[in-house]
């Protein structure tokens, strides 16, 4: 970035009341900080990011067998825990810390489970973890809290491999009252296996050894320069929206989020309108008859999780626990079949178009110093195309799935500190970007058609900002260099719809979140 980013960076830390706790080396340096992670809470303000996870040994107790066989002795099992989330390094007292996304990797071992879960099962998983919070010098000074609803899918390993077990969610926020260290310490885990066909698998697990294991490390000095003179003052805990909170001795308060608005219970009356795009389709091996079908309306929720390579951090997409869209489907309304040359070996696709209206997503970024930047996103989505078949009748059919679609992202309600930064109306992408997400059908949890769901992922590359700033002001550059670019990763978990017309899969159900790792087809 030229000198004149550094100009305008300094104009704004000046205009926005701040000063930087530290010198701005290199613009380079101070753009690609803008949005170092997911960092959600208004009260937070980062000097740096600290590590972003923490493996811990656990000691797990499973049941001996499965199903009405399961009245034996439990069998003990060692666990590694792998805890990753994004916390500020400091915070402000009296204001909400919100920790999160949080991941909760599990690693059992496969010998422990051989006779719990089918080899090759495709399964579900939910994590609860019991977190304390507490004050580092006081320590009697704490509240308990429990990280539940974590969620993911996994395969169990046909054969020696341990069993990887992901988990993303939301978690309570945090507020203390008083400066000082602020600790939180990782205590008993519960996990929920259960295979698509067959009897849940419950795991109780505790830290090994009676450990404490520290999983984050935030500090809460007094009032600093950098605070707004207009800072309230603190809260008392659980005044906040008149939230209670979940247990709050001694100044330490955790508080729920908030419950989520009813889902859905039925699909829209209107199916989707558009053109249907299959040009990231596999391409037939000979010319292809295609024709058009009434096919059936439907609707499902998708839910997932959204990269930024530059920042090694993810967010949230369509919220579960916020007001998630859901996606309105014209289900298989096209079908075209060929034949492969020479040979009664068939390649077939059948197309279904899509309508998702995404709610804004809310994150806090880092910049000017490593100072707290707070902004909306809106996601501008065209219609999905949903494309599955077989490439191959006979032998290895090579399945697929490929959903594909344009969009555009706007950034907006920006705050610096929780000062409003103008950045204009139409703060967004230079042009709009095409999102191909793909899967292998039925591989591991992958994609099985438009009726049942599963997962899809792909990678983006997100164009440079325009039309950020106003009065003469360009932010264009700093949004551009700490966001834009290639290999952006988009992982999606669409739940089996709900189809009126079929009396099938109402009302709508809500998927669980897609790993956090995974493997692109």
């Amino acid at each position: 970035m030229t000198s004149g980013g550094e100009d305008r960076m300094e104009a704004l830390g000046r205009r926005t009341g701040l000063r930087a706790r530290r010198s701005v080396r290199v613009a380079s340096v101070a753009s690609a900080a803008l949005v170092a992670g997911v960092l959600s809470g208004s009260g937070s303000r980062a000097d740096e990011q600290p590590a972003p996870s923490v493996e811990l040994a656990y000691e797990c107790s499973l049941p001996a067998a499965a199903g009405p066989q399961a009245t034996a002795a439990p069998v003990r099992s060692a666990a590694t825990v792998k805890v990753t989330t994004r916390l500020p390094t400091t915070a402000v007292a009296g204001r909400p810390i919100q920790p999160g996304p949080v991941q909760v990797e599990a690693v059992l071992s496969r010998a422990g489970l051989a006779d719990l879960l089918p080899a090759g099962a495709d399964v579900t998983s939910e994590a609860s973890l019991g977190v304390q919070v507490r004050r580092a010098d006081k320590k009697e000074e704490k509240a308990d809290t429990t990280w539940a609803g974590l969620s993911g899918r996994a395969t169990v390993p046909a054969e020696g491999d341990d069993l990887v077990l992901p988990h993303t969610g939301e978690v309570p926020t945090i507020t203390v009252e008083a400066a000082g260290d602020l600790e939180l310490i990782a205590r008993d885990l519960t996990l929920t296996v259960t295979p698509a066909s067959g009897t849940p698998v419950t795991a109780l697990c505790s830290p090994a050894d009676g450990d404490d294991p520290l999983l984050a490390r935030v500090a809460v000095p007094g009032a600093t320069e950098t605070e707004p003179e207009d800072t309230p003052s603190s809260q008392a805990p659980g005044d906040k929206d008149g939230g209670d909170g979940e247990d709050a001795p001694d100044g330490v308060t955790v508080t729920p989020r908030a419950e989520p608005e009813p889902a859905a219970t039925t699909c829209p009356a209107e199916r989707p309108k558009g053109e249907l795009d299959v040009s990231q389709t596999p391409k037939p091996p000979a010319a292809m008859e295609v024709s058009v079908y009434p096919g059936f309306g439907a609707c499902a929720y998708a839910i997932g999780l959204a990269g930024v390579r530059k920042q090694d951090g993810s967010m949230i997409v369509n919220d579960p626990k916020g007001s998630p869209g859901l996606m309105n489907v014209a289900a298989n309304i096209q079908a075209g079949s060929t034949f492969w040359p020479g040979t009664d070996d068939i390649f077939r696709r059948f197309d279904s178009l899509g309508e998702l209206s995404l709610p804004d997503a809310e994150s806090t970024f880092l910049s000017f110093g490593f100072t707290p930047v707070s902004a909306k996103v809106s996601f501008e989505n065209t219609p999905i195309t949903i494309s599955t078949g077989d490439q191959h009748s006979y032998g290895d059919p090579k399945s697929y799935a490929v959903a594909t679609f344009f969009q555009s992202l706007r950034i907006h309600d920006v705050k610096v500190n929780g000062t409003p930064l103008d950045v204009g109306p139409d703060c967004r992408t230079a042009k709009r970007f095409r999102v191909t997400l793909r899967a292998n059908v039925g591989d591991g949890g992958g994609y099985s058609n438009v009726l049942f769901g599963g997962i899809l992922s792909g990678k983006v590359d997100i164009p440079a900002f325009s039309g950020c700033g106003t009065g003469g002001e360009d932010l264009d550059p700093l949004f551009t260099a700490a966001i834009s670019g290639p290999d952006n990763l988009i992982t999606m978990n669409q739940a089996p719809v709900c189809a009126p017309e079929l009396s099938f899969g109402c009302p709508p159900v809500m998927p669980t979140f897609p790993p956090s790792k995974v493997v692109l087809p």
